[in-house]
């Protein structure tokens, strides 16, 4: 007798019903399968929002380095900045460039050495929280991730468990 050639082999399932059906496909999805894409989906969405508007931003540190410089040219002359917007005085130091801004408030409000230690702090917590700006936003984006995966594989396994409990065997 001559070798046959092997049949596609198919998987079938009886369903609860007493029927056998073939295995599902991954595009045969049931309706809680479809219920956790679409939750999953908004879900990302909401996320995704809520990372764009926590994501530490370049300009978030420059206002805190601005805002650092106010206080400590306000502990020299307590009446230095009053008026001014907060928005405008920041506005004026990124126009300006930092630097050339930060000399031209020592002369204006007369800070001489005494005030070195105060701005060379805050410019080395300037650089580091620069520096630490992509490593930041790194961990933002690994805290999203993990806010998304863990409760959707949670929702996968309780729709999994309530399937299996309406399939009625085990």
């Amino acid at each position: 007798m001559p070798e046959q050639e092997p049949l596609n082999d198919v998987t079938l399932h009886k369903d609860s019903s007493g029927a056998w059906r073939r295995a599902q496909r991954w595009r045969d999805l049931r309706g809680w399968h479809r219920l956790w894409l679409v939750t999953g989906a908004l879900y990302l969405l909401l996320l995704a929002a809520a990372g764009w508007l926590l994501m530490p931003e370049r300009r978030q540190v420059d206002k805190a380095m601005v805002f650092a410089v106010t206080e400590e040219v306000r502990r020299y002359d307590g009446l230095a900045f009053v008026g001014d917007s907060p928005e405008g005085v920041f506005e004026t130091a990124r126009a300006q460039g930092y630097g050339p801004w930060i000399a031209h408030v020592r002369t204006t409000y007369r800070i001489g050495r005494e005030g070195d230690q105060g701005f060379d702090r805050i410019e080395r917590e300037y650089r580091r929280a620069v520096a630490a700006l992509g490593w930041r936003r790194l961990k933002l984006t690994g805290w999203l991730l993990a806010g998304w995966v863990a409760p959707m594989g949670l929702l996968y396994v309780m729709g999994s468990l309530v399937a299996w409990i309406r399939q009625g065997r085990p």
